[in-house]
Order: structure tokens, then sequence, then C-alpha cells
């Protein structure tokens, strides 16, 4: 089943809540005008109205819902399943074997990433 990440929409206002559609949940979908400039594709369902996610933090929260997604720094998500290894003196999380591929953690939330990542493989 397809599905496409939305906003709630109500009138003029948008959700800052991002949410998973099932796109055969979609009856049709239109054109409209927000804020006298932009144009966005409303996506009509028999439960509502939404426009497709366009905001950052919004995405970045609801993929940091998914097991193994993890927000591990401002603006960083990271799946800790794909991850080679961790750093946690440099604040890093790797993803190749030669370390040129990585996110960085932030200091506040390295006892998190430790333990998110314990729970996850039991280290």
């Amino acid at each position: 089943m397809d599905r496409i990440m939305v906003q709630k929409k109500e009138g003029k206002k948008i959700s800052d809540e991002a949410e998973w559609l099932n796109a055969d949940d979609i009856v049709k979908c239109g054109r409209e005008l927000f804020n006298k400039k932009e144009y966005k594709i409303v996506i009509y369902t028999d439960s509502g109205e939404y426009v497709h996610c366009s905001s950052n933090l919004a995405f970045l929260k609801l993929m940091s819902e998914r097991e193994g997604m993890m927000l591990t720094d401002t603006g960083t998500l990271g799946n800790l399943y794909k991850m080679k290894s961790v750093d946690y003196e440099d604040g890093k999380v790797y993803f190749d074997d030669e370390e040129s591929e990585y996110i960085t953690i932030a200091r506040s939330k390295t006892k998190l990433v430790k333990e998110y990542i314990k729970k996850l493989f039991g280290k």
C-alpha cells in the first residue's frame, strides 16, 4: 500500500504535525492559493483535507517515530539500524567502514543515543 506524508488542513490552517495517508484513501486533489502567493495541492479524502508535507520539522518528527530512526542533533536524523559504528567521544554515528559517512550527535543527546542503541541492539 502506497502512503504519502501529509499535514492536515482545516480551513486555511495547516497542522504542524505530519502524518501518513494511504494513497487509496484519496478521493480527489485540487490546487488552492495560500498566503496570497503560494499554491498547494489539496488532497481530499473522506476523513478530511490534507496538503503534502512541506515542513522539514514535521518530516523529521514523523520519521523519528519509526523504529530505528532517531533525531541525534538539530535537523539530523539517522537510521540506527544502518549504522556501522558510533563514537560517543567525537559525537558521531558512522554508516560506512571508512567513517566518512556519518551524522553528528549533540552533546545533550549522547545519553539518549546510547540508551536507544542499547535498546535496539542490546549493547
